[in-house]
């Protein structure tokens, strides 16, 4: 796909799928962003992921991609950077470039989001607390 090219339907539906699944499995948020962008990549992924997170301690990640430049950038807070090794981020991002590298953008997104919420493993069970003669749902 090139640059400017919007996504079709189908490959929307695909990432927004991958993109659940990985929230679904880790309890993190995930977001991902497919645009050109102006200057450093690192700093525009850093200031947008700052804007979407509630809370520097919510676990979080952004894979911020800019096809036409052929640069790519994943940022996690620091909640998720305990979760998602920089090891495990610089492999999800290898198999990202690789399918990218021979036109499967959409591929390359979907493959990169499993591997990333493998890495961060399932989320923090929610165990039954009751509270007030209510049965509520607290973390650990």
């Amino acid at each position: 796909m090139a640059a400017g090219e919007a996504f079709t339907r189908e490959q929307h539906d695909r990432i927004e799928r991958a993109r659940r699944g990985a929230e679904a499995q880790t309890g993190m948020r995930f977001w991902v962003r497919v645009a050109e962008f102006e200057g450093n990549i690192k700093l525009e992924a850093e200031h947008l992921l700052a804007n979407l997170i509630g809370s520097p301690r919510d676990p979080a990640l952004l894979v911020l991609i800019a096809p036409g430049s052929r640069r790519l950038e994943v940022m996690t807070t620091q909640m998720a950077r305990r979760r998602i090794s920089d090891q495990a981020a610089g492999l999800a991002v290898l198999t990202m470039t690789s399918l990218f590298a021979v036109g499967d953008l959409v591929g390359g997104i979907v493959n990169g989001l499993r591997q990333l919420a493998d890495a961060a493993g399932r989320g923090p069970e929610l165990e039954p607390e009751v509270h007030h003669g209510q049965l509520e749902s607290a973390p650990r």
